[in-house]
C-alpha cells in the first residue's frame, strides 16, 4: 500500500462525498445523527448534501481540500481532509460549478435548526480560542475522513501530517474540534487539549498544535 496526498479536483467529489457519508454516518456520529434524523432520512440524502457542500468547498478560496489515494488500488481515493486556511490575497480557484451545486437546498430530512445550533457552537469555540479574528490566523482542520474499509492503516495520520507540514511552512498553528472517535489520533500527533465542548450531548475536544513546540 502506497498512499499519496494531493489536492482534490472536481472528479474527486463523488468519492469524497461517499467517504464523508460513510465515515460520519448517523449510526456512529452524534452530529450526523442530529442533522439527519433516522426517522426522516431518505436514501442518499446525506450523500447529496455532502456532495453539494464539498463542491462549494472546492471552489472556495479559503479552504484547501486534499485526498489520499492508494497507488495499489489504481489511485482510489481512500480518505480526505478539509482545511480552512484564510488568505488575505490569493488567486481565485476556478469557479466553474453551477450555482445550484454550491447553493443547493438541504434535503427534507435535514434538521436546519440543529445545523444552525452546530454552527453557533463551533463559532463560539473559535471566538473562545482565538478572539475576534477567530480561525483566520491558524490552519483549521474542519474534516478528516477515511473510508471505513480502509481505516486503521495510517491514512488519517498521513492526511493530518500533510496539513501540519503545510501549516508549519507558514509558521501557523493547527486547530481542530475533535470527535471522540478522532481524539486518539490527535493526542498521538501532539495536539494539546484546551477545552471540552458539548455538541448534541457528546463531549468534543478543542485542540491545538502550536508551531515550534
Amino acid at each position: 500500500m502506497t498512499i499519496r496526498v494531493r489536492e482534490s479536483t472536481e472528479d474527486d467529489i463523488p468519492a469524497i462525498a461517499r467517504i464523508a457519508s460513510a465515515a460520519f454516518h448517523p449510526e456512529t456520529d452524534a452530529i450526523a445523527a442530529r442533522l439527519f434524523p433516522a426517522r426522516l432520512a431518505g436514501e442518499g440524502e446525506a450523500y447529496s448534501w455532502r456532495y453539494a457542500k464539498k463542491t462549494a468547498s472546492l471552489s472556495s478560496t479559503d479552504t484547501i481540500m486534499v485526498v489520499a489515494v492508494d497507488d495499489s488500488l489504481n489511485d482510489q481515493v481512500v480518505g480526505f481532509a478539509l482545511w480552512d486556511v484564510y488568505r488575505q490575497s490569493q488567486p481565485e480557484k476556478a469557479a466553474n460549478q453551477p450555482p445550484s451545486a454550491a447553493q443547493q437546498l438541504p434535503p427534507p430530512s435535514f434538521d436546519q435548526e440543529a445545523y444552525a445550533e452546530l454552527r453557533a457552537i463551533v463559532s463560539a469555540d473559535h471566538q473562545e480560542m482565538f478572539g475576534e479574528r477567530g480561525i483566520k490566523d491558524v490552519w483549521h482542520l474542519d474534516y478528516l475522513g477515511v473510508d471505513p474499509q480502509q481505516q486503521r492503516k495510517g491514512i488519517g495520520k498521513i492526511l493530518l501530517d500533510w496539513g501540519i507540514s503545510r501549516a508549519a511552512s507558514e509558521g501557523k498553528d493547527c486547530y481542530l474540534l475533535a470527535t471522540p472517535a478522532g481524539k486518539t489520533l490527535y493526542d498521538k500527533t501532539g495536539f494539546e487539549e484546551v477545552r471540552t465542548v458539548p455538541i448534541f450531548g457528546v463531549l468534543h475536544t478543542s485542540m491545538i498544535l502550536r508551531h515550534g513546540k
